[in-house]
Formats: structure tokens, sequence, C-alpha cells
């Protein structure tokens, strides 16, 4: 059962986090009056609990493409993180609204060095090998600042307006760029699952004002409404996304447990496979001394 702990722990939060569409997400506190039935409203009433659903749905997914065997290949790994990346913009087109502000600030700056650094770890590669390792990171940091401060000033310096999709498709592209540009190209679909589960219960976090609004909407007759409180479906969904986070995390963790261990064993075999070669080598060497010794006696 602990082998399988963080396989089961992503699959019972998303399964929670789905579930949630059959509880109520926010109603009128009972203890204070309310303007007119509904009073409250369960998931499979609102659009935010198919939202919830589908983030629930795409937690199960994803979770289930990460435990491939195959997702721990680069090539595949990277693919399958490619894939989640689409599927965030997809949820963001099915239940965008209407245009969102977004950018500047401290915001701005933290989405310019996110993408500096991705331009960077693309620098990186094409350095050529005989830099040094002072050479590198001076490099390195040189680009980060550069390409930051030109994402700044272009793109994130200012507040825009844009669909949601558009925001979530360069959320996904940053969250994209750093799944597969960080060591170990083989864990780029973990990491890209526990980005995007920390997207989804973002989302579920931050919606607790939207589900109360939708509900307060949902009232036909003008008046005094008092308190409106989310209730066990969204903390439902909240707790699941959190347990899917965890589960994927451990996922995580365990596999690059295993390829650190796995290229140590490489090293120390190569280095004995080296060894042996070098008292090999020593031997023939004395023997032939010895052979050489003998033939001019």
């Amino acid at each position: 059962m602990k082998r399988y702990r963080p396989q089961i722990l992503l699959i019972l939060g998303a399964v929670l986090t789905m579930a949630s569409i059959a509880w109520e997400l926010v109603r009128m506190a009972p203890d204070t009056t309310y303007i007119v039935t509904p009073w409250s409203l369960r998931g499979y009433e609102s659009v935010h609990g198919s939202v919830t659903f589908t983030l629930g749905g795409l937690a199960l997914i994803y979770g289930v493409i990460a435990m491939l065997p195959i997702s721990i290949k680069p090539l595949w790994s990277r693919l399958f993180a490619l894939v989640m990346a689409i599927g965030a913009v997809i949820v963001a087109v099915l239940y965008g609204g209407g245009e969102r502000t977004m950018g500047g600030g401290i915001l701005g700056w933290a989405l310019a060095i996110l993408g500096g650094y991705i331009v960077a770890k693309a620098i990186k590669n094409s350095l050529p090998s005989s830099f040094n390792s002072t050479a590198t990171t001076l490099t390195m940091l040189g680009s980060v600042a550069v390409a930051a401060l030109l994402l700044n000033l272009l793109i994130f310096g200012a507040s825009r307006s844009a669909q949601p999709w558009l925001w979530v498709a360069i959320a996904a592209a940053i969250a994209f760029g750093l799944s597969i540009t960080i060591r170990h190209p083989q864990l780029s679909a973990n990491r890209m699952l526990m980005l995007m589960v920390s997207g989804g219960w973002a989302a579920i976090a931050l919606s607790a004002a939207a589900v109360r609004t939708s509900l307060l909407v949902a009232q036909t007759k003008p008046g005094d409404y008092k308190d409106v409180q989310v209730t066990s479906g969204y903390f439902i969904a909240l707790f699941g996304m959190l347990i899917a986070l965890i589960g994927a995390i451990s996922l995580w963790a365990k596999r690059r447990d295993i390829i650190i261990t796995e290229e140590r064993a490489a090293r120390q075999r190569a280095a004995a496979e080296a060894s042996a070669a070098e008292i090999q080598a020593a031997l023939e060497l004395a023997q032939r001394h010895q052979r050489e010794a003998r033939a001019t006696r």
C-alpha cells in the first residue's frame, strides 16, 4: 500500500474534487433571513460546480498520464507536459467569461522574471563548451536580467485586458517552459502535473467570492441578504485538490529519488570500470617489463 501511496492520493483527491459537484457550494447563513428561494446553490446548479468538476477530472487524467511508465522518457514526458498545458487553455476557453485585467506591479515582474529564466536556460544550452562555471553563471544571470527587463517593458509592465484563455495560455506556457528546462527532463510531466494541480487548487480557493455572488444573482428580489457563506461542497473540492497536490508532489519526489539513485549508480559503475581498466593496464605493463627483463638476461 505504501508503495502506491502517491497514486492513491492523486486519484482520491481528484475524485473528491469531482464529487463536490453533488454538495452545496454556497448558502445563506441559516440563522439570518434570506431574500427568496433559492437560498443555497448546489454544485450541479452552478457553473462553479462544473468548473470544479472539470478541474478534478483534469487532475485525474493528468495524474494517470504521469503514472504511466512511458512518462519518464524525456520525449514523452515533454509531450505529456504540453498536453497538460493545452488542457488548461481549453478549460479557460470553455468557461472563461469577459475580459480580465492582469499584469503590472509585482505580478508583472514575477511573470517577467520567470520568462527571463526560461530564456536564460535556452541560451545556456547553446553556450560554447569552453565556458567555465563562472562565465556560465554570469551569462545566465545577465540573460535573466536582460530578458526580464525586456519582457516587463514590452508585455508585463502595465496592466492589460484580454480574454481569460489568453492569460491562462501565458501562464501555461510559462509553466511548460519551467517544467522542461529544469534538470532531469524525464520529470517534465511530473513537474507540470504539480503546477497544474496547484493552479487548479488556486482557482478553487479564489472562487469563494464568485460562488457567493452567484447565489445573490440567483435571488430574484432585492433585499437585505445579510451573510452568505461557502459551505461543504466548496471545502470538499478545496481539500480534494490539496490531497491531489500532495500525491503529485510525492510521485515527483519518488521518481526524482529513483533517477538520482540510478545516476549515482551509473557514475559508480563507470568509476569502477575505469579503475579496473587502469589496474588491468598496470598489470599488463608490469608483465611486459618482466618479459623484457628476462629476455635481456
